[in-house]
């Protein structure tokens, strides 16, 4: 008796041995994870991870080219394409992996030395406000042929070395930004996988627990949700890359997998992405095999099921498309007291709106768990966890979206994303990492009372806070207080003291085509108004007139060259003989070179001492009846020009607007807002000062090298003249940029 109980507990030690040996001592669920993988190598800096089935893999971090509630529709597609792309050159015997992973974070600013007050105010109202962050990996994986030995295969390693580096240049080149991983970051990137922590510095796994339901690690519950049963595949039957969802009554185009990102209670959501590429021979013939025995047992349900293999093979003939197996779950983690039935109901019903029924038999939690580690998709089992269809169709179901981040640049101007939280943005789009234009111009439209005063309130302070100069045209006041914060220059136009600046006193170096415009401009505006069409021929009178009034300043005027006396010759016989058709010839030479002598005289008589407007209109008004005495002009009314001009003339009521120098100063000033609420109404004048502060603007760009920025609020005002409207857009030309 003795004997055969010593038997006995021999035999039960030599069990229990046996099982720890293969088990490892919390039994089946602890050894798991340690016959995940067998190395993490690095080759060329590219972070390779080797799984105990012999698999290696390749991970890459990527950004998703969709931006969040862009609107764009075509971006859905494009990434489709490109992953099919992607496919296409991976081929047979390799599987992609993407995981998107969302993550519950508080919003948390470092805080900046010598911040301003208003900055600081401004982060530390956000401060500690949740917000849900998102990161994105890809990962491919060549496979590996099941057996119980494993040998290198040269052959097969250069392959994928090869396509790894293809996949990234593909995605490069379509404008995703991707980047392997290495040794270290794929190491950490497994753990923070195992331990449902990507947020946190330090990252620890402890008390893991798997049953039926769910999956625990420490403080944390997880929950593995299949997206498809395959024993009964609830999907639509046609699906696209996007769906639709209202918006202030509008449709606005949102990825089909768009619930994942604001699941309720979820600290960590993964949504597992797996596309497996078999060889395309083997299924076609398996797919028709299939057919065949559909075929052979004449019901209505057998005969579905053979026309829509018949319409895939059709697809697949025509357009070359590719048979894939697929996996999708998505892998939520919530703290150890949250409720995951509200999880689950939220995405039942989110899918279920789409036609989409998530799978309700998934009790393998702990395969589909271990199945979702970086490059270990092939241990997902192909018989329950894998479905067949055609790669576009896969695609359709991929996550597409980014969650808007902070960008890289030097000018950060911050608005608050959809989500509530503050996000960097380059609104130059030129001084980023990511240059968008060359031009950085922007309006701010709205209605009366939506805010756009506040929002500019808000970026000139941001802009000038980070060294740009701000000119500002303001009416009703907006920016005064903002003015006084900064310290800035408040110029306010009153009739007692109205804004002024001469804008004819140039010297050589200044005098260009850019200032003959501008000067032609104002000339117009204040002779024709600003609503008028102008002629033509009015516009090149002006501008003949101002070159004259600066030659006649710089070189001084005595006599006609040759060209211009031949050129005059010319003009002047021709509309003669018209006038004088019985004449002859030779009589209305001499009376035309009798004429030239006269506006010669007349015209070396007609000096410029100063450059103000004063001398300008004294000097223009001979000039004009000239020019048009010399080009037999007659639709040109001089008294009307005179008429229009003269209240900026010397006893005029504007007198000093344009002949008293501007204040030098200002052109050192960091911060000057012209306030010309007392005009706004005036249809003369604001558009005359509006362009005078234009000009300031424009010498500060010149003078100063650092950043200019000019506002005009009501600018709609401006822009409903045709002069001022080309005006400012010869302002916001690229040309114009400082260097």
């Amino acid at each position: 008796m003795t004997l055969y109980i010593i038997l006995c507990f021999v035999a039960l030690c030599a069990g229990m041995a046996l099982s720890v040996y293969a088990f490892g001592t919390g039994g089946k669920r602890k050894r798991i994870f340690q016959d995940i993988y067998f190395s993490a190598e690095e080759t060329d800096g590219v972070g390779v991870l080797y799984t105990k089935t012999g698999e290696y893999s390749a991970v890459l971090k990527i950004e998703n080219p969709v931006q969040k509630y862009s609107a764009d529709i075509d971006s859905y597609y494009d990434f489709t394409h490109l992953f099919t792309a992607l496919a296409q050159t991976l081929g047979e015997g390799y599987a992609i992996h993407k995981q998107d992973i969302f993550v519950r974070k508080k919003f948390a600013s470092e805080p900046a030395d010598g911040q301003e007050f208003l900055s600081a105010s401004y982060f530390r109202y956000f401060k500690g406000r949740p917000y849900t962050d998102s990161l994105c990996y890809l990962t491919i994986t060549q496979e590996a042929k099941k057996s119980r030995l494993f040998s290198f295969d040269n052959k097969k390693w250069r392959d994928f070395l090869v396509k790894i580096r293809k996949v990234h240049d593909q995605l490069h080149d379509s404008g995703v930004q991707a980047r392997f991983l290495n040794k270290a970051e794929a190491s950490e990137y497994v753990d923070r996988y195992f331990a449902m922590n990507f947020k946190d510095r330090t990252v620890s796994m402890t008390n893991f627990k798997a049953d039926d339901e769910t999956v625990s690690m420490g403080d944390k519950r997880c929950k593995v949700y299949s997206l498809v049963d395959v024993d009964c595949a609830a999907l639509p039957s046609m699906i696209r890359p996007y769906t639709n969802i209202e918006v202030n009554n509008t449709e606005m185009p949102v990825d089909l997998a768009s619930v994942v990102d604001n699941i309720p209670d979820a600290e960590t959501v993964v949504y597992n992405q797996v596309i497996f590429l078999p060889n395309q021979k083997r299924e076609l013939a398996m797919l028709d095999k299939k057919k065949n025995r559909h075929a052979s047992i004449p019901n209505p349900n057998n005969q579905m099921a053979v026309e829509d293999i018949k319409r895939v093979q059709e697809v697949i003939a025509r357009e070359s498309k590719q048979l894939v197996y697929t996996h999708f779950n998505m892998v939520v983690a919530v703290s150890a007291g949250a409720d995951l039935q509200k999880c689950t109901n939220h995405l039942e019903n989110a899918f279920g709106r789409m036609g989409i029924h998530i799978s309700k038999r998934a009790y393998n939690q702990l395969e589909l768990f271990v199945g979702s580690f970086p490059g270990n998709c092939y241990a997902l089992n192909e018989e329950y966890d894998r479905f067949l269809t055609l790669s576009d169709a896969a695609m359709c179901l991929m996550y597409k979206e980014r969650v808007l981040h902070s960008e890289e640049t030097p000018l950060k101007i911050y608005y608050t994303d959809r989500q509530g939280v503050p996000v960097a943005i380059d609104i130059t789009g030129k001084e980023g990492k990511n240059k968008l234009t060359d031009n950085s111009n922007f309006f701010c439209l709205g209605p009366s009372g939506s805010g756009k005063s506040f929002h500019m309130n808000s970026v000139v302070r941001q802009l000038h806070e980070q060294g740009t100069d701000v000119v500002m045209v303001d009416t009703g006041n907006s920016y005064e207080g903002l003015c006084e914060y900064l310290g800035g220059k408040y110029i306010s136009y009153t009739e007692e003291r109205p804004i002024t600046m001469n804008p004819f006193r140039i010297n050589r170096e200044e005098y260009n085509i850019e200032k003959i415009d501008f000067l032609k401009n104002l000339i117009l505006m204040i002779w024709k108004g600003s609503d008028s069409q102008i002629p033509e021929i009015e516009f090149r009178i002006v501008e003949q007139i101002i070159i004259d009034y600066y030659d006649a300043y710089f070189n001084g005027f005595t006599r006609y060259t040759d060209e211009q006396r031949e050129v005059l010759l010319k003009n002047l016989f021709a509309a003669a003989s018209r006038k004088n058709p019985n004449k002859p010839p030779r009589e209305v030479d001499e009376m035309v070179r009798k004429q030239i002598e006269v506006l010669e005289a007349r015209r070396a008589a007609l000096k410029v001492t100063e450059l103000s407007f004063n001398s300008f209109f004294d000097y223009s008004f001979d000039r004009l009846e000239q020019i048009c005495t010399e080009n037999d002009i007659t639709t040109i009314s001089y008294s009307t020009y005179s008429t229009m001009l003269q209240p900026f003339y010397k006893g005029g009521a504007y007198e000093k607007i344009l002949n008293e120098n501007v204040d030098s100063a200002l052109f050192d000033e960091t911060f000057i807002v012209f306030e010309v609420d007392a005009i706004k109404e005036n249809k003369k004048l604001f558009p005359i000062v509006t362009l005078i502060i234009m000009d300031v603007f424009l010498q500060k760009m010149r003078i100063k090298k650092n950043r200019k920025v000019l506002v005009i609020e009501e600018a709609w005002k401006a822009i409903a003249s045709p002069l001022m409207a080309e005006y400012i857009k010869f302002m916001c030309a690229p040309v114009k940029v400082a260097s």
